[in-house]
């Protein structure tokens, strides 16, 4: 009897007095009606923790929903969200508004919303713009569409074509960069930079070894350039959601891999540079370039960026350059799909990618006939000094794979 009681009691707590279990609230849990339901943002703006979610593939809405969470816990669907497949974010201090998706917040968390028959195409990046950017910013897909928004009337104007197909909407071209399965944007040093993991076909399903995914840039005309035919996700720089403060000097750095360890890129005084660090786990590998829903490099308020890719919690120097490249270091690893995290009520918040509906490529017949969950995911919520308290830090790389080296030649 008493037992019962006990659990009567439990139920009947408010939401935000939930217990957490291991880092999780129950309460935050969120939900859509497709195949997938990942984390695509997580920001603190206006006193309040905004998240997005996104449909595996939707460039033109879904059931997904952007969320409000306040300080004590309680979470609220707006009801301005149209769904989507939008991983993009940044804070545009000009006009003091949070850019989350296909949503600009206010400080007063009023929302606007660019519907996405203005904007078709699944969002993945959000970045300063060359030419005006106190008054316009650019929006990136991950079929290589490019926009400019005036940020103030929200006018769209199409730059290069969304690749799912959808009807015209402007005159922008038709991109030829090779790969697919966009993933970062940031605009430094008079450049565009853009990054896509994947790769489209039959065979990028089964070896993950082919050629694959794409960093590039883009100097306000013509068509994306490629600069390296790799897979590459996380574009960034010192200024991270904001953007870098010395445009002209500051560098930028692109995170990726390729079958034998990852890659790290420094554009530094109008020059890559290329550096290569252990993968933790080979999970995440793929051609296709689907295992990786978002690797990032954030400020979560300490001394280091922290920075997520192939399973491992990186420390990440805040002046790392070609002449400043100590102080990268693993903290531990995790298996998991992050899609984002940033630092809220002094507690280390990651967005997931938790349930989906739909296998994907996971289907075995040993595992029989599973009935569908719906898709979810959740917050995990980490003291910063659990960063360093989970998975060892293990690693594996080389420098060669299975290639004929000759003598004094360097990798």
């Amino acid at each position: 009897m008493y037992r019962s009681i006990f659990i009567l009691i439990i139920l009947f707590l408010p939401a935000h007095a939930q217990e957490k279990l291991s880092g999780i609230y129950p309460h935050l849990a969120y939900y859509n009606q497709e195949n997938e339901c990942g984390t695509g943002a997580v920001v603190p703006w206006a006193n309040r923790l905004w998240i997005i979610t996104y449909a595996p593939h939707s460039p033109l809405g879904s059931s997904d929903k952007l969320y409000e969470i306040s300080p004590d816990l309680q979470i609220t669907t707006r009801p301005e969200s149209v769904g989507g497949t939008p991983a993009n974010r940044m804070i545009h201090e000009e006009t003091q508004q949070l850019i989350i998706g296909p949503y600009l917040i206010d400080q007063k968390r009023n929302v606007r919303v660019i519907p996405p028959h203005k904007m078709p195409g699944r969002l993945t990046g959000t970045a300063r713009h060359l030419t005006f950017p106190k008054e316009k910013a650019y929006f990136a897909t991950m079929e290589e569409g490019l926009y400019e928004v005036d940020l103030r009337t929200l006018q769209v104007n199409e730059l290069i074509k969304d690749g799912n197909k959808q009807p015209a909407i402007g005159s922008g071209l038709n991109s030829q960069l090779p790969g697919y399965h966009g993933k970062g944007l940031f605009t430094g040093q008079n450049l565009l930079f853009y990054s896509n993991n994947g790769q489209i076909g039959s065979e990028a399903r089964k070896n993950p070894n082919i050629p694959s995914g794409a960093l590039a840039s883009w100097n306000q005309k013509g068509d994306w350039q490629l600069i390296r035919r790799n897979q590459f996700t996380e574009i960034t720089g010192p200024g991270g959601i904001y953007g870098n403060k010395n445009p002209d000097t500051d560098p930028i750095w692109a995170i990726g891999w390729d079958p034998k360890s990852l890659l790290l890129m420094c554009h530094h005084q109008n020059k890559w540079h290329t550096y290569r660090l252990p993968k933790s786990s080979h999970s995440y590998d793929g051609a296709h370039g689907w295992n990786t829903e978002w690797p990032r490099i954030r400020d979560i308020g300490e001394d280091n960026l922290l920075m997520t890719m192939h399973g491992m919690f990186w420390k990440f120097p805040k002046t790392f350059t070609p002449s400043s490249t100590n102080g990268i270091s693993p903290r531990s690893s995790y298996l998991k799909v992050i899609g984002d995290f940033c630092r809220w009520q002094n507690q280390i918040v990651l967005g997931c990618d938790d349930t989906a509906r739909k296998e994907f490529l996971n289907r075995r017949n040993i595992k029989g006939h599973l009935p569908e969950p719906q898709s979810h995911s959740n917050l995990w919520f980490l003291k910063p000094k659990q960063l360093d308290q989970l998975g060892s830090p293990i690693g594996r790389g080389a420098v060669w794979q299975n290639e004929p080296i000759k003598k004094d030649q360097t990798s």
